[in-house]
This record gives C-alpha cells, sequence and structure tokens, in this order.
C-alpha cells in the first residue's frame, strides 16, 4: 500500500498519479511496463517515486485497491432484497453494476491484462488475490443470502461457487473483449457477453429450478 507521504498529497494529485500509471499499466502489461517511462510521463525522479511507494508493485495494487474499495461501495449501496422473489435481479443488479464501474473508471484494459499475465504461479498473484477480498467477501455474502432462501444450490459452499462463477467469467470476459475490440467479431462478442448472465444464473440456481 502507498507510503504516507503519497497519501498526504492533494486528492487531484494522487489521482492524476494513478490515472497515468494506470494507462501505462493497460497499455505495457505489468511486467513490461517501464518505471523509468513512468517517471518520464509523471516528470519526477525515481527517489520522489519511492517516497511515495515501496516498488512498482506497490503502485499497482494502490491502483486495484482504490478501484475495489469504491467497486464494494457501490455494490453495498444496491438495495438488499426483502422478497426472494427479487433474488435473480438484485444478484444480476451487481454484475451490470460491476461492469458499468470497470467500463466507466477504463479498467476493462487492466482486466484483460490481469487475465493473461498473472496465472496462479506469478509471484503477484496471491497480493492481488488479498486486494480483491472485499469484492470477493461482497459476492460470497450475496449467494448466501440465495442459500438461505433456497434459490441458490446449497449442494456447493458459497466458497466453491464463487471459484466456479469467477473463473467462469474470467475465461468469458477474456473472449468478449478479445473480439469487441475487432469491428469483425463484435457482434459475436455481443452474442457472448448476451450468454453471461443466462450461465451464471444456470450455475448457480437449484439443479431442479427452471430458468426464465
Amino acid at each position: 500500500m502507498p507510503l504516507n507521504r503519497f497519501l498526504a498529497l492533494p486528492d487531484e494529485q494522487k489521482d492524476g498519479i494513478l490515472r497515468v500509471a494506470k494507462h501505462q499499466f493497460a497499455e505495457h502489461g505489468y511486467d513490461r511496463m517501464s518505471l523509468n517511462l513512468l517517471l518520464r510521463e509523471l516528470d519526477i525522479s525515481k527517489g520522489q517515486f519511492y517516497y511515495w511507494f515501496e516498488d512498482k508493485a506497490d503502485l499497482f495494487l494502490t491502483i486495484l485497491g482504490q478501484f475495489f474499495e469504491l467497486n464494494v461501495a457501490e455494490l453495498e449501496a444496491q438495495t438488499v432484497p426483502s422478497d426472494k422473489e427479487e433474488f435473480w435481479a438484485y444478484l444480476r443488479s451487481g454484475r451490470v453494476l460491476e461492469e458499468e464501474l470497470w467500463g466507466s473508471h477504463e479498467f476493462v484494459g487492466i482486466a484483460a491484462m490481469i487475465g493473461e499475465q498473472f496465472p496462479r504461479n506469478h509471484p503477484m498473484y496471491e497480493r492481488l488475490k488479498r486486494c480483491a477480498k472485499p469484492v470477493e467477501d461482497h459476492w460470497k455474502h450475496r449467494l448466501k443470502i440465495g442459500q438461505d432462501w433456497g434459490l441458490v444450490r446449497n449442494d456447493l459452499s458459497v466458497d466453491t461457487l464463487y471459484e466456479v462463477i469467477d473463473s467462469v467469467g474470467d475465461v468469458l470476459y477474456g473472449i468478449i473483449i478479445s473480439r469487441v475490440v475487432d469491428a469483425e467479431t463484435n457482434a459475436e462478442g455481443t452474442a457472448l457477453h448476451a450468454m453471461l448472465w443466462p450461465v451464471f444464473r444456470l450455475l448457480l440456481q437449484q439443479p431442479s429450478a427452471k430458468a426464465d
């Protein structure tokens, strides 16, 4: 996490630094992002950078951590349904909200890069998991609500269910992103995106339930 000298900067300056760094990571990837190039773009010295962050990993996790905090705050602001008939709409609205946040905060490129460049054996993988844990915990809470109402299958734990939909989502979103950036395959990307919610619901609902 960032050092105190960075936290003490005016919010506008902090946001500007993180915005430039985010674009660099999205364009070049984590491993290939040049710290020297970033320092030139920010017009700061290496010494100044290390007053603010421990290293490149610290900078990257700061960017993600800030976004995940916003993500959870927005998700928690949604009204939890009091009627189980509203549960699936509640679950879907959270997914839609997350997509809107990734798009409006220009994190789609970061998301694609993470999926491509951070396998389980990457030195940063576990740190990324810890950084994203608040988001994971929120979704597990939603799944538990569905289990308590008898809507979400209970032959699997919420931990396993989350792992399933998170893994499936990573694969599908990766394919979707690769299609929508190309005009020739954009229609496929749109069709794949339309598949997402039916697939998630089919995976989560009780095996005996009938999909809408």
